[in-house]
């Protein structure tokens, strides 16, 4: 798990669980001490638990809505790049974003992230 492979598929088992929503299985990835950093503020795992059903709840997910673009390992830090094939729950318009997130991982867990996201934009017809 120590090893730069070994950190990159913590990584995607995090994202598999988060494309299924599934939350009661987070305790896999993301430790008790996790801290995340995103843009409205730190937050602890039950903060991270609360983002999942925040967005699952404004957007459909499906098995392979995101794809990872880039993963570099360097020590504790895997970082990814990704897009995700989303549709609007309540209007089932089709949105994709595109994500950045640096991740420290220690024996197989999520310590301490870093992330981003963004909508793509539409080009006008």
């Amino acid at each position: 798990l120590n090893t730069p492979e070994g950190r990159k598929a913590v990584f995607r088992r995090l994202v598999e669980l988060y494309a299924a929503g599934d939350v009661s299985r987070l305790e896999e990835v993301i430790p008790p001490n996790y801290i995340g950093h995103v843009s409205a503020g730190d937050r602890d795992r039950a903060g991270f638990i609360e983002s999942v059903r925040f967005f699952h709840n404004l957007f459909l997910y499906r098995e392979d809505s995101f794809r990872i673009e880039d993963q570099l390992v360097d020590g504790e830090k895997v970082v990814t790049r990704m897009t995700a094939d989303v549709n609007v729950r309540e209007t089932g318009e089709p949105v994709t974003l595109i994500g950045i997130n640096i991740a420290r991982i220690i024996d197989g867990q999520i310590i301490e992230e870093w992330n981003t996201w963004e909508q793509v934009k539409v080009q006008n017809r």
